[in-house]
């Protein structure tokens, strides 16, 4: 065993010791941090250190997001949810009470003339739109090549992939993965 692979066990081992998490979690955390040359300790550790970027971009982004929509909520604009639901079903929701504004089964063109019937001000602003202009933070991580990271970013974003599942890969408790998603 090389000095680097007992220095890695020995870490590995304290952490253990402070935290009690098994071994496979306290690995994910004792080597949270990168390397002091900008460099991971293995493709392993870079794929979990990447995971973790792309969830703290994520709460960055959200953050952008909430206080956009609240800079237009206090400017009188209202935002709102919703759109086709179905073939031609559609809907209009108030985006924080989910009150239900308008509905129809008449296709776009029924969207589009009760929008501008019960907004005729254009003060209306769909939530989906609210960061199209901000720009996405772009999320490398040293020893990740672009594939790996556009499926871990993919693995991430399904909804099949639970909190749980991301929090034992990283080695975050669960509620700090939900509230990074």
């Amino acid at each position: 065993m090389g000095k680097r692979n007992r220095a890695r066990t020995r870490a590995i081992r304290a952490e253990m010791a402070k935290t009690g998490q098994n071994y496979t979690r306290a690995a994910a955390t004792a080597v949270e941090s990168p390397l002091g040359d900008g460099g991971v300790r293995s493709s392993g550790d870079a794929a979990v250190e990447h995971v973790r970027r792309l969830l703290r971009a994520q709460l960055t982004i959200d953050d952008a997001r909430y206080e956009r929509l609240e800079e237009l909520e206090q400017k009188g604009y209202r935002i709102v949810d919703g759109g086709q639901v179905g073939v031609d079903e559609w809907k209009v929701l108030d985006w924080r009470t989910d009150e239900v504004i308008a509905e129809g089964d008449d296709g776009w063109e029924g969207y589009t003339a009760a929008t501008k019937r019960l907004c005729p001000d254009g003060r209306w602003v769909h939530v989906d739109s609210v960061t199209d202009d901000l720009p996405l933070p772009e999320v490398s991580t040293p020893g990740v090549p672009p594939s790996l990271a556009k499926a871990l970013y993919e693995w991430i974003s399904q909804n099949s992939t639970s909190a749980e599942d991301i929090a034992q890969f990283i080695g975050w408790p669960v509620e700090k993965v939900r509230e990074h998603q």
